[in-house]
Order: structure tokens, then sequence, then C-alpha cells
């Protein structure tokens, strides 16, 4: 067999190693495996994504971003929002990043995003016109979106 040949057959067995190598293992780390149930209550997971519209205008500085993580299974009632960011912004697009504390999640639980933007007088300019859905796994730490569809509401 050529040299070439062999390293060539060679290769999938080194990427392989490599990859287990670089794998964290609970019984390495002092971690527990995940049981279906939240891990220490200071665990948090941050959400982040980004939040736009396609509409081409410039709105005033002052607006206000607001985005929240829901609980879909608690709908329409007070303990729906798990947790929620609300910032001062200018024209988008607009960066989001809020963390979900892990105790407010639940194994299993269903989990959406809503975002709105308001003008500086208060008046809503911009919504998701649904629940986006965000899947929140029992060990994640770190949850990426994406982007998010803004709406435009009329003015009243």
């Amino acid at each position: 067999m050529s040299r070439t040949l062999v390293r060539f057959l060679a290769l999938p067995l080194s990427v392989a190693a490599l990859m287990t190598a670089c794998q964290t293992h609970p019984s390495a780390t002092g971690a527990t495996p995940p049981t279906g149930t939240a891990p220490a209550t200071g665990a948090q997971v941050r959400v982040h994504g980004e939040a736009m519209y396609f509409e081409k205008m410039l709105l005033p500085e002052g607006n206000r971003l607001r985005v929240q993580v829901i609980d879909t299974q608690l709908a329409d009632s007070p303990q729906a929002v798990i947790a929620e960011q609300v910032s001062t912004v200018g024209n988008g697009p607009y960066a989001f990043e809020l963390d979900v504390p892990r105790q407010r999640l639940r194994a299993g639980g269903q989990y959406g995003l809503h975002a709105s933007l308001t003008m500086p007088d208060g008046a809503l300019r911009f919504v998701t016109d649904t629940r986006v859905p965000l899947t929140i796994g029992d060990d994640s730490t770190d949850v990426h979106i994406g982007r998010v569809r803004l709406r435009h509401v009329q003015p009243e």
C-alpha cells in the first residue's frame, strides 16, 4: 500500500480520536447527568438573538424593545412570563440577550419568545404576531434563537 493511501485511510480515525478527546464527560467534570429535573437554582440559560422589521422606516431615538420568554403551558396567567428584558433602542435590527433562571424552567416545558417595540410616547409600533417557539433543553446553557420578525402595527 502506498503511503498516501495509508494516510488517507487513517484520517477518519484521527478525527474520531480528536473528537472523542474533546468531549466532556460528567464524571470528569464532577457534574451529574440530567435526570429530567432542573439543575441547581443559581444556574441560568442565556437566550439571545436579533429582532428586526422589514419596513423601510426610520424611527426616532428612545424606542423601547421588550423581549419576553413565556411558558406556553401557563399562557394568559401572570406566571407565564419567566424572563423579560426591556431596553431603550434606536433603529434596528436589535440584538437581545436575556437570562432565564433555571428554577423557572420545567422538565419537558414548552416555551415561546415574544417581542414588541414601542415608540417614546408608549404607542406600540412593531410586535411578533405569534409566539416564536423556543426549545430549551434540560442541559442547555446558551440558546440562540436567530432573527425574530417584528410586524408593523398601524398607529391608531
